[in-house]
């Protein structure tokens, strides 16, 4: 796989050139995100779709796994679940754009199936790279467009649309984009927030994004057995003898009984960011399959991607997960302890 480095360490206009050659060459687009998608991974596909549509191209959404109710108002494809899209994507398309992950395994069920439909495929990223051994394999028609310095997939595509001057920027585009960079910086308080951040959101709301009306329809979406859930949780809190590791373990049948989605406790993870003592939080949740999903969180000491991606998953330096298909308590030992390990390096 020919990778394209980040801005840093190489001319990013020449990667702009290189992406625009593909995209005019491109008649059919396949957008996608990875499992479990998020505002970023979801705003950025809007951004785009509604972009390469304004550039005249045939532009379809498909992801592996359903858009939260929360993010249907940007989802071109009004919360089509993936198990009907498949059959309606192309047999053969020119180009995949896969947004916020640089790992083929997080596209699930769809990456076997539609990487050989592609002509060409391009991850468009912000993550840290794998390296080593914990590389994944890549198909030869694969590439990556990668920027590890960018806050969001949205702070990427608002410089790359700038540089294309393909289309305007219309405010379905503007809403998508200030989707992303919200989301991933948690809503600019992260610390890979960057001026460029603040400056993209102050343009996209000029192109008339209403950060109240976005804000309501993604945060204040739950149900009161949700809060319920989350106090129930909180009580339950564990901490390491030091306090500085928390976490909190939620179990397949407690999110059941209170009617909570993966994605309605996506947030629950940050009210632990509150802990004064506390340099890294994790949330263990069951998900359908069983599998233990880890969110982790660190407040800026400790780079965490590398416990993520050594236990088969990936992320940002302070803020990773991974997902296992061990029991819970043997899940939360094994990250706990690595964990600790780190910490003591």
């Amino acid at each position: 796989m020919r990778r394209k480095t980040s801005r840093k360490t190489s001319s990013f206009s020449k990667e702009i050139q290189q992406f625009k050659s593909k995209l005019d060459r491109a008649k059919r687009v396949l957008i996608s995100t990875h499992l479990l998608p998020d505002g970023d991974g979801l705003g950025a596909e809007s951004a785009l779709y509604h972009y390469l549509r304004a550039c005249g191209k045939q532009v379809k959404v498909l992801n592996p796994d359903p858009v939260p109710k929360r993010y249907h108002f940007i989802d071109p494809e009004k919360g089509r679940a993936p198990e009907d899209g498949i059959e309606k994507v192309w047999n053969q398309f020119d180009l995949w754009l896969i947004v916020d992950t640089n790992d083929p395994r997080r596209l699930g069920t769809l990456w076997p199936d539609l990487s050989i439909r592609a002509e060409k495929i391009i991850f468009i990223d912000h993550h840290v790279e794998f390296k080593g051994r914990l590389k994944p394999d890549y198909p030869p028609h694969a590439e990556m467009l990668c920027d590890s310095d960018s806050s969001s997939i949205g702070e990427m595509l608002y410089e790359l649309f700038a540089k294309l001057k393909l289309a305007p920027i219309t405010k379905e585009v503007a809403l998508g984009l200030y989707v992303s960079v919200m989301t991933d910086t948690n809503s600019f308080r992260y610390s890979r927030t960057t001026p460029t951040a603040h400056r993209i959101a102050g343009d996209l709301i000029e192109y008339g994004v209403n950060p109240e009306e976005v804000y309501q329809a993604i945060y204040s979406s739950k149900e009161l057995s949700h809060l319920q859930l989350l106090g129930q949780l909180l009580q339950n809190t564990k901490v390491t003898q030091e306090g500085k590791i928390a976490w909190l373990e939620l179990g397949l049948d407690l999110r059941k009984k209170h009617s909570a989605t993966s994605d309605d406790t996506q947030s629950f993870l940050n009210l632990l960011l509150l802990l004064k003592d506390s340099e890294i939080v994790c949330l263990f949740r069951e998900e359908d399959d069983h599998r233990i999903r880890v969110s982790m969180r660190s407040k800026g000491r400790y780079k965490i991607s590398q416990v993520a991606m050594e236990l088969g998953g990936g992320g940002h330096e302070f803020a990773a997960g991974l997902a296992l298909k061990a029991p819970m308590t043997q899940t939360v030992d094994a990250v706990i302890e690595r964990l600790k390990q780190l910490m003591k390096n």
